[in-house]
């Protein structure tokens, strides 16, 4: 016997096939196979030495920070050492220009002048016997002519022990005042 199918059952069918193409949006199409690829991609472990750098690199990271902080360190000692040289030479210059004041101002003017006044052979002999700060100092007092004439009549070894000592203390820039 054939198989019939009432009027309800038909209906049926159709409401289920057009409730299933409104809910899919589009009737049912047939999708082509999809295209296998050409080629397989297989999984190769990295490298040893790729996972060894991954491994340490934060390791890494961490030492060089800290050769950097020590580099720091050390060069700002180096610095606090330079610094602290400069501040000894600064104390020595002063100590040297409060020295060479001292000395400018114990020679009195009235020495200078006799000196000044004597003839240069006497006025050599003079300042040949003094101590050699107050020697200069009284060279440096006095006139580059009559300092010169007295230098000239001098022993060589005490008029050029005496001319380094002048050439340690005035500085040519500076104009004496007389």
């Amino acid at each position: 016997m054939p198989f019939t199918l009432d009027n309800g059952l038909k209906q049926g069918l159709l409401a289920i096939a057009v409730f299933s193409i409104a809910f899919t949006g589009s009737p049912a199409i047939a999708q082509a196979p999809k295209e296998k690829p050409d080629l397989v991609e297989v999984l190769v472990p990295p490298p040893d030495s790729e996972l060894y750098c991954k491994n340490i690199a934060e390791a890494a990271s961490d030492a060089r920070v800290k050769w950097q902080t020590w580099k720091m360190i050390s060069l700002e000692a180096s610095l606090r050492d330079r610094i602290a040289e400069l501040q000894r030479k600064e104390q020595d210059f002063e100590t040297w220009v409060e020295r060479r004041e001292e000395l400018l101002s114990e020679v009195e003017d009235q020495v200078v002048s006799i000196i000044g006044r004597m003839r240069p052979e006497a006025a050599a002999a003079q300042l040949a016997t003094t101590d050699e700060e107050a020697a200069v100092g009284v060279l440096l007092k006095l006139k580059a002519r009559v300092a010169s004439s007295i230098l000239d009549e001098m022993d060589p070894a005490r008029a050029a022990q005496l001319t380094q000592s002048m050439m340690g203390i005035a500085n040519p820039d500076i104009q004496r005042s007389f």
